[in-house]
């Protein structure tokens, strides 16, 4: 065989790879891309610097996305403002979020458990903190919550005593009761724990909760400059319970330390997200007094400081 015979050999050869390359690649993307029919779709809002997802029965959430194990989920990627990218990496989920664009990804999550969410696309400031949690709930959660069939026969009414006894009873002891010793109850002791121990007891206080106090996310906080937290610098004494108020259009939080960098961030409180108009409780019975600077995990450049006395 010659030396151009053996070169042409070659030549199929590498044509023949390369052809059988390239249509496995076009499956691969193929089933890549192909969504099934059963998917459910979930729509997917990067936005400076949280995600927010909402799913097809109208439930939203904003930092945490909650899906079942064994169910294909179809997402749709936008963007609010600037470009950013939608990424799991524990099942390597990557697609850009771009402003005026919805870009589609699917994916069947088999392995139940909490991941990481996170924007692999430099986007600004807090780029850094712009992250969520992923929780995949398992396939038999559901099923666990339904009550078994036989507490549900328990609670069923329990058959009526036996004819007979009933009917002794009723035409006697109980008749006799009645007449007589219930009748002095009812003119008698009856009458006395009416006005006496069920007077003293309706007169009783209710039980105080502890002392609170207020603090307000202001309108336009998230844009850098305005004011934030009203007031900036919040007093309370060791047990007081803290309603904080978002009175913000964004979805915020209180969160302990004077950023996401710092080692110390939500060690001592931390209301995780709180929607627009919503309100969130930080307890400080366990925080030892002192001065404990706070900021928003969402957008570190609001900060303040609660100081327990």
């Amino acid at each position: 065989m010659g030396h151009a015979t053996i070169e042409w050999v070659y030549v199929g050869v590498v044509i023949a790879l390369l052809t059988w390359v390239g249509a496995e690649s076009w499956n691969v993307e193929r089933l890549v891309e192909h969504v099934p029919a059963e998917a459910e779709t979930i729509k997917v809002i990067g936005q400076q610097w949280f995600w927010t997802f909402e799913h097809e029965d109208g439930k939203k959430e904003t930092g945490q996305l909650h899906v079942k194990q064994g169910v294909p989920y179809k997402f749709e990627i936008v963007s609010k403002d600037v470009i950013h990218d939608f990424n799991v990496p524990d099942y390597t989920i990557l697609m850009d979020a771009v402003p005026g664009r919805v870009n589609v990804v699917w994916n069947l999550f088999d392995e139940p458990g909490e991941f990481p969410i996170q924007c692999r696309e430099y986007c600004g400031f807090g780029h850094a903190t712009m992250r969520g949690k992923l929780f995949v709930e398992p396939q038999t959660a559901e099923a666990a919550e339904k009550p078994a069939a036989g507490q549900n026969a328990t609670t069923a009414p329990a058959p009526a005593p036996a004819q007979g006894q009933n009917a002794t009873t009723a035409a006697g002891q109980n008749a006799t009761t009645a007449a007589g010793q219930n009748a002095t109850t009812a003119a008698g002791q009856n009458a006395t724990t009416a006005a006496g121990q069920n007077a003293t007891t309706s007169q009783a206080p209710a039980a105080a909760g502890p002392p609170g106090a207020a603090l307000t996310i202001l309108e336009g906080s998230s844009v850098q400059g305005s004011p934030d937290f009203d007031p900036d610098t919040l007093t309370v004494k060791k047990g007081d319970k803290i309603t904080v108020t978002n009175k913000d259009t964004l979805p915020h939080t209180v969160t302990s330390g004077t950023g996401p960098t710092d080692p110390n961030s939500a060690k001592q409180f931390d209301t995780s997200i709180i929607e627009p108009g919503a309100t969130a409780d930080i307890e400080t019975t366990n925080i030892t007094p002192g001065d404990y600077p706070f900021h928003c995990s969402v957008h570190p450049y609001m900060t303040g400081k609660l100081v327990v006395q």
